[in-house]
């Protein structure tokens, strides 16, 4: 599945909406739509707030979903200035109060300690960044009441 992204800031909300409805549509624990819940929002705000200062053309945001027996895969594609998040975004002080935080970095921090497998690559003038988690791997569907 293809989400196409508007380069404004309340298409975070939409993607993040249509992903959870094409989990749970399918049958994917809650745990996994959390997870994906709130690296999308993130990221997507990342792109949609930051990556095209400075960049010439009209802006292009896909999100694509895979899912497959073992895991569900979903990529971010932008054709914004090249940034790894991976390697490129400051690693947060989460030692420090909030307040006294700069703005910026948590969202990646999140994102990597919430899914399993991160990977960037820029390919034919794209970001392409891909979050893959194991379905087997997050929680279940049952609630704490029902073991």
């Amino acid at each position: 599945m293809r989400i196409a992204v508007k380069p404004d800031p309340s298409e975070p909300r939409r993607v993040v909406d249509e992903v959870e409805r094409f989990c749970l549509e399918r049958g994917l624990s809650n745990d996994i739509v959390f997870r994906f819940q709130l690296s999308l929002d993130e990221l997507l705000t990342n792109v949609i707030s930051y990556g095209f200062e400075g960049v010439k053309g009209d802006p292009v945001i896909t999100v694509d979903i895979r899912l497959e027996d073992a895991d569900i895969e979903i990529t971010i594609r932008d054709n914004g200035r090249p940034f790894n998040p991976l390697e490129d975004a400051e690693t947060p002080d989460i030692s420090l109060a909030a307040e006294d935080r700069p703005i910026g970095g948590l969202g990646i921090h999140l994102t990597k300690s919430f899914i399993d497998t991160l990977a960037y690559e820029r390919v034919e003038g794209f970001n392409c960044l891909t979050l893959r988690q194991p379905l087997g791997a997050a929680g279940t569907e049952e609630s704490p009441d029902e073991h």
